[in-house]
């Protein structure tokens, strides 16, 4: 796991092009991600420059670091991630005559490209993100993995292509247009924001710097950039399997991928919230490393908040070696830090306690399982229940996908009588388009408020625009509104909210986190499962609480769902009362191009007096943090 940046000037262009030292500045901001090692690497025509900052997880040794050579062709890489069925593809390739100097998977990338070109995507079973130099073709190939865990951010202009890992990083180029920070804000990701709580791909909060979104690679050379997505999930193709044969299917797929993840040359270990996912990935690693497996978990003082009496006693059961935390409220003093080290506006309240966690845990290893996409995998949140109700009327009925025209118009129509529709519909007939119909339009009338007039009439449709072409792919790679909810899910907020959190806030201490529940082989599998095994009659995550039946007492997975969340709404209208109207109040001066600030006072007001406003009001906290930083 590490940082990687570049910058590759091919063809005409104005500026500078790569300098020995033009790196630099982005690897002293990347340095947290790899600690242990920062390199760079200038080719010889001064077109290309890669940088690498290394968390030595596998292969210790100096020779395994980066950017790393190809001998044969020249081909030099950069590399992000873990290819966990490394030591398959090396054996098949040493099979053909393959010899290796290190005994990481760098350099079995390296190899696979090398034969397979692009085509080498398929083969991996891992998190990544990479970029690689093409000395043959003159051209630089990119690549995220299936579903988004690694990140890469980039900006193409006239001076060449210059990616990161990170934005803070990116934005330490001289190159970077976003360099005057808060002036050069992106209208657009800005109203997607507030919509959110974060700013999906390929947009980021700065103007002219962009995402690679998931599961996409690139090619750059003298004519540009052409990005193309290679994977994708598809749920119409399912397989008839009785539940005990699914049982048994899902078992050994998810044993196999822990297996996987156990790979390291440094200590590992597990962070444990109590949920389902988390101690269903404890039991099995608990299995296959009898007596070894540590466990991480905190608990808050606020009992509603607290799982750290479910986490003990997944523990307790399971025979893992727990240390523990009680996050003290002292902890929001660390809000600005975040708001920094997200790089652009970022809402999810939990990224605060994963942050806490995080630097808990890496004071005694380098790689920690999680229980991240368990929800994703196999249908967890409560709108997959509701949704069910759609399916059946759908199964009965030939509804239609509803025109694009129409739903923005039913979207943007303040009528109660369209109000009351929007709900009847969002909730028993096109659950797909609930976050269209209901969630954008619940929030309008508070954005409206806090928009000045230019903005509000620049950026009313814009989180249709965002949002209608994702359901229409919904529709083309799932058959029922259940999984079209669940398709739309993984391919947004799963990557850019959820699997960012944990990549910052645990990369930011240098530790490093791995999914079971996310190898797509057990994502592919769970896809091709009838709905009816994921979700039945109340019960979401039917399939993978049956599996966790057999190793967790049930007391422990039929509870109420808790995330892992802090009581933010009671610290805004009581203690942080004050916090909030600073931030607020200290707020960058460009931001009022945008939002009237005293709109956003007030609604900190009512929230104190009692009105609801969580969501809203702790996005504007965090852009306001954000902006006095940027």
């Amino acid at each position: 796991m590490c940082g990687i940046c570049g910058h590759v000037r091919l063809g005409a262009g104005s500026g500078p092009g790569p300098a020995p030292d033009g790196l630099a500045p982005l690897l002293a901001l990347l340095g947290h991600r790899g600690p242990d090692q920062t390199s760079s690497w200038l080719d010889s025509g001064g077109n290309v420059a890669l940088g690498h900052t290394r968390l030595s997880i596998l292969d210790l040794d100096p020779r395994a670091g980066q950017p790393m050579h190809d001998p044969h062709t020249g081909n030099v890489i950069v590399f992000n991630g873990e290819i966990y069925n490394f030591r398959a593809l090396r054996a098949v390739l040493k099979e053909q005559g393959e010899v290796f100097r290190t005994t990481g998977d760098t350099e079995v990338l390296l190899a696979l490209y090398r034969q397979h070109g692009q085509g080498c995507l398929p083969m991996l079973r891992g998190m990544f993100a990479f970029a690689l130099w093409d000395a043959g073709r003159r051209e630089l190939f990119i690549a995220r993995d299936r579903m988004g865990k690694k990140p890469l951010v980039y900006f193409d202009g006239p001076g060449g292509l210059v990616f990161a890992s990170e934005i803070r990083a990116l934005r330490a180029h001289p190159l970077c247009p976003a360099g005057g920070g808060v002036d050069g804000l992106d209208p657009v990701a800005l109203d997607l924001y507030l919509s959110l709580g974060y700013v999906p791909a390929p947009r980021t909060i700065l103007s002219g710097v962009a995402k690679l979104p998931p599961a996409s690679c690139a090619v750059y050379d003298a004519s540009g950039l052409r990005i193309r997505r290679w994977w994708d999930a598809d749920y119409r193709e399912k397989i008839d399997v009785t539940e005990a044969e699914a049982l048994n299917l899902a078992w050994v797929a998810l044993r196999e991928s822990v297996r996987l993840r156990l790979e390291s040359d440094v200590p590992l270990g597990l962070l444990l919230s109590g949920g389902v996912d988390s101690s269903l990935v404890a039991a099995v690693l608990a299995d296959l490393c009898p007596g070894q497996a540590r466990a991480f978990s905190i608990g808050f003082d606020e009992k509603k908040y607290n799982e750290l009496p479910h986490a003990q006693a997944v523990a307790k059961h399971l025979g893992l070696n727990l240390t523990h935390e009680i996050m003290p409220a002292a902890t929001l003093e660390s809000l600005p830090e975040v708001a920094l080290r997200y790089g652009e506006p970022y809402a999810d309240d939990s990224a605060l306690p994963s942050l806490f966690l995080s630097r808990m845990a890496r004071k005694h290893i380098t790689v920690a399982l999680g229980g991240d996409g368990g929800d994703e995998l196999a249908l967890g949140y409560p709108a997959y229940r509701h949704a069910k109700v759609a399916s059946a009327i759908h199964a009965l009925l030939p509804l239609a996908r509803p025109a694009d025209a129409n739903l923005r118009r039913l979207a943007q129509a303040r009528s109660h009588a369209a109000r009351a529709r929007r709900e009847f519909l969002s909730a028993n007939v096109w659950p797909e388009a609930r976050p269209l119909l209901r969630t954008a339009a619940r929030n309008w009338p508070l954005k409206a408020l806090l928009y000045t007039p230019e903005a509000k009439e620049r950026l009313a449709g814009c989180y249709a625009d965002w949002f209608l072409p994702w359901l229409s792919r919904s529709f083309a790679h799932a058959a029922n509104p259940v999984e079209r909810m669940l398709y739309i899910d993984n391919a947004t907020c799963l990557p850019d909210d959820l699997l960012v959190k944990m990549d910052i806030a645990s990369m930011a201490v240098g530790l490093e986190v791995r999914s079971p529940l996310l190898d797509h082989t057990l994502v592919e599998l769970f896809a091709a499962f009838p709905v009816d095994l994921k979700v039945r009659g109340g019960e979401t995550k039917y399939l993978l609480k049956k599996m966790a039946e057999r190793v967790l007492p049930k007391d422990i997975l039929y509870r109420r769902k808790q995330g892992f969340d802090l009581p933010i709404r009671e610290w805004m209208a009581g203690p942080m009362q004050g916090f909030v109207m600073d931030a607020l109040c200290s707020a960058h001066p460009a931001l009022s191009a945008h939002i009237d600030m005293d709109a956003a006072k007030n609604i900190a007001r009512e929230h104190a007096g009692g009105a609801n406003h969580k969501n809203m009001l702790w996005r504007l906290l965090m852009l306001a943090l954000w902006s006095r930083q940027a």
